[in-house]
């Protein structure tokens, strides 16, 4: 496998036209989009690869990736998270005709959509890929939904090997699923936390001088301690009609900040995924 500064030779060799300046400034802007979370080796052999150097062709790659690294048009990478939610299987129809099934899935750094092509689908009709499970999602792509958020791509190429031994590479999440309440810090994103609901109130509408909306208050409890949890708007309206006081609850891609005396609180919004129906993991 090339290194750095071969891949930086072979970009300049195979393009006479591009200097030395310009694929250090694609580097920078790679490493902003990312926020530092892949590294420059990684990120030259996607600069590479556009510039026509096949080097992530090469097999001995690691393209083992944090759900929360991933970035829009990615080839041959792997990833492993939980599965929180698995949707329906439906047929198209078209040139080709096919099936496909998504999913969401997270690990310690994101939660994303993983769609699922063809004969991929079948571990979802039978039941071997189920809400709870750790998978390793192997050679899928990336691509942006309409919406501009990022989806991983599982077709034919692609291997999913379901509850795979636990690796160092993986995070911590597979081998345990949430933070406990007392090692919760401030400003902390993408927060998986389980416990009891405790001190819940009724929901209330607010209004300021440039929005509206409706907030939640409740208190979720595990045998570490107790803390404050804030459900903001349309979630805060979905939460209401499914929790109750002593309700076991998991909050996955919440986060945490400290509140005007100081105090952390839990705030979940339309990125949080939560479940009352499967309390059980650990």
């Amino acid at each position: 496998m090339a290194t750095e500064e071969e891949l930086i030779q072979q970009i300049l060799s195979k393009n006479p036209e591009i200097k030395l300046k310009q694929i250090l400034e694609d580097l920078e802007t790679e490493k902003t989009k990312t926020a530092g979370l892949i590294s420059n080796a990684t990120l030259l052999r996607l600069i590479a690869a556009r510039y026509g150097i096949q080097d992530l062709q090469n097999k001995d790659f690691d393209r083992s990736l944090s759900i929360g690294s991933l970035i829009p048009g990615l080839n041959d990478v792997t990833v492993t998270g939980r599965v929180v939610t698995i949707y329906p299987p439906k047929a198209f129809e078209g040139k080709k005709s096919g099936k496909i099934a998504s999913l969401m899935a997270f690990d310690e750094n994101g939660i994303i959509r993983v769609v699922l092509w063809n004969e991929r689908v079948e571990l979802v009709e039978t039941g071997k890929l189920k809400v709870g499970q750790v998978a390793r999602f192997a050679h899928g792509y990336t691509r942006e939904d309409r919406n501009g958020k990022i989806e991983l791509h599982i077709g034919e190429k692609s291997e999913i090997e379901i509850e795979p031994q636990c690796k160092k590479e993986d995070g911590r999440f597979v081998c345990k699923f949430a933070t406990k309440i007392k090692d919760v810090t401030r400003s902390q994103n993408n927060i998986h936390l389980q416990g009891t609901v405790k001190k819940l109130s009724p929901s209330t509408k607010f209004k300021t001088e440039t929005m509206t909306g409706t907030v939640l208050h409740f208190n979720l409890s595990d045998d570490t301690g107790e803390i404050p949890v804030v459900v903001w708007n349309a979630k805060a309206e979905e939460v209401e009609k499914t929790i109750s006081v002593n309700a076991n609850l998991r909050l996955i891609n919440a986060r945490a900040k400290a509140n005007q005396n100081g105090q952390i609180e839990i705030h979940v919004d339309s990125y949080t995924y939560v479940d009352v129906a499967n309390p059980t993991l650990q």
